[in-house]
């Protein structure tokens, strides 16, 4: 109907409402194009502007790091039994979920820590975390070596002293209604070659007698042999006056050779306990044999202590 009337209508007078209609329509585009541009000025951020959001986001959660940290390392620090703390007490004291989860297993597999040392053996607990935390490490009674208990340390000392005693009868008595030989000990300045001798020999040093010689021949035999002195006073109640007699040669010591023993065979050197021979096996399997000191040195297990003591036994 629009359209019939517009036909009709003056030639002047279509021309006059055609313009008036583009005109409305260039205007109507023309206003739709400034509102766009405004957004996108409201929407594009001057580099100094977004480098200044930026930072403060940043700052912002370098903040909340730091409170969580804070949080979790701000120690609240007491005293604690590993082997009863619960999983609260331990993250209380800054330990990481995972680690307190590697303490449960632990435990679970029939784990104790019987000293202060043994928690240095959780893993991914770093020195400073022990340091931290040692000083109030508490193992409960409960927990400790039952060698520790002093009826048993006094039931050793008594068998000790009874066994000595018979040793020595039996070296002063007759047997047999003969008297057994005197052994001559061996004067100041003297010395019996430790690593080869038998227990007649060792037997000439003085303060050595029955007893002390084939203890020193067990130990001997546990070790591989004797590279320095001070290891016999790893015998228990070694006479130390005894030391002054004795003579080392190394080069009759029997070494480990780490790359072909089992876990069981390595566990049974006085120096290697089961967390240490397991290592090494895990060691072997996944990365072939072991070539050097240095390749100990990267598992936790081994203190520089235990690599210093190990060396001498280890052949590859």
């Amino acid at each position: 109907m629009f359209l019939k009337e517009f036909f009709y209508m003056p030639r002047s007078d279509r021309r006059t409402f055609t313009f008036l209609c583009t005109l409305i329509l260039v205007v109507v585009i023309l206003m739709g194009a400034l509102s766009n541009t405004d957004d996108t000025s409201n929407k594009i951020e001057s580099p100094e502007k977004a480098a200044k959001t930026r930072a403060e986001r940043y700052e912002s959660k370098e903040a909340k790091d730091e409170a969580i940290d804070e949080n979790k390392i701000g120690s609240k620090l007491f005293y604690f039994d590993p082997n009863t703390a619960d999983s609260t007490q331990l993250l209380q004291l800054g330990l990481r979920p995972w680690q307190v989860r590697n303490i449960y297993k632990y435990r679970a597999r029939g784990g104790v820590y019987q000293c202060k040392e043994d928690f240095a053996y959780v893993y991914g607990l770093t020195v400073k975390d022990y340091r931290r935390l040692e000083p109030y490490i508490r193992i409960g009674a409960d927990y400790l070596p039952a060698s520790s208990l002093a009826e048993v340390k006094n039931h050793k000392r008594g068998y000790e002293r009874n066994k000595r005693f018979e040793n020595k009868s039996d070296d002063e008595n007759a047997t047999n209604g003969e008297q057994k030989t005197y052994t001559p000990k061996i004067r100041v300045g003297e010395h019996i070659e430790v690593n080869n001798a038998d227990t007649t020999e060792l037997m000439k040093i003085p303060g050595i007698g029955n007893y002390y010689s084939r203890q020193i021949i067990r130990y001997r035999d546990q070790l591989g042999g004797f590279v320095n002195k001070e290891q016999l006073l790893e015998i228990e109640d070694m006479p130390e006056d005894a030391i002054k007699y004795i003579a080392i040669d190394e080069k009759s010591i029997r070494k480990l050779r780490i790359n072909q023993l089992t876990l069981s065979q390595l566990k049974r050197h006085p120096y290697i306990n089961y967390y240490m021979a397991r290592a090494i096996t895990d060691y072997r399997r996944l990365h072939g044999k072991i070539r050097s000191m240095s390749e100990l040195k990267l598992m936790k297990e081994f203190s520089s202590y235990d690599i210093e003591r190990i060396s001498p036994y280890i052949e590859y």
